[in-house]
């Protein structure tokens, strides 16, 4: 494809909406995970492990999003947008550096999921912050720079293949979770689409059991009455 062809018609414009209200999750709980490990007392199996387990639910589904990106739309930006091919290098190398403040704290969250410590609790929330400074970053300038040019040059169906890849990689157990936790903080319109996409019989487990299911998980990860809208 000529590097100056837009595959995207104005009939099928991609709304890239959908990965600001993704980047939301890791914005909200990479920091607030880090505060709650940091704030967990040393030898407390049991809220270790509830913490641990949302970590890891978090840090997979970053990673996944990110080897999705890189897989699945960087080799057609680069192809499509030649002008702006620095653009999409940029975001490259910012995945490297994400790649590895990913790792450390997947390795610390899995150490400190069997020794419960102080000082591995410690060292995991530095890795946490660490990890969202540079996500931070990445996320800020993808949502300025890279989205305007998905929306010119990949198709709904092409972005819809990156979310299916990450929907695919999440535990079913989880699913309603990870679910709860785009729907938080997305605004009435945003979950009106959201619900939207995901079949019938999806959006009737989410109103009979998710929304429970989640309220009842933030609340044991936060300690918290926080709830999830429900519309």
């Amino acid at each position: 494809m000529p590097a100056t062809a837009d595959p995207a018609t104005a009939n099928e414009r991609l709304d890239p909406q959908e990965m600001v209200v993704l980047h939301r999750v890791f914005r909200r709980e990479i920091p607030l995970l880090a505060d709650l490990i940091e704030a967990a007392a040393p030898g407390d199996r049991r809220r270790t492990a509830v913490l641990a387990d949302h970590l890891d639910l978090v840090l997979g589904a970053l990673g996944e999003h990110h080897e999705g990106e890189d897989d699945l739309l960087w080799p057609k930006l680069r192809e499509r947008a030649a002008p702006d091919e620095d653009v999409v290098a940029r975001m490259a190398d910012q995945h490297e550096a994400i790649a590895g403040a990913l790792a450390t704290a997947t390795e610390l969250s899995h150490r400190w999921r069997t020794g419960a410590d102080g000082d591995t609790a410690r060292n995991l929330a530095e890795a946490l912050r660490t990890l969202d400074r540079h996500a931070a970053d990445h996320m800020d300038d993808e949502e300025e720079h890279l989205l305007p040019l998905m929306a010119r040059h990949i198709t709904p169906r092409e972005w819809t293949e990156v979310g299916e890849r990450g929907r695919r990689s999440v535990p079913k157990a989880k699913l309603l979770i990870f679910l709860g936790a785009i729907l938080e903080d997305a605004t009435a319109q945003e979950r009106r689409l959201f619900l939207s996409q995901m079949p019938a019989p999806a959006r009737v487990l989410w109103r009979t059991l998710g929304i429970r299911l989640y309220d009842r998980t933030i609340a044991r990860v936060r300690r918290s009455d926080a709830v999830v809208p429900q519309v």
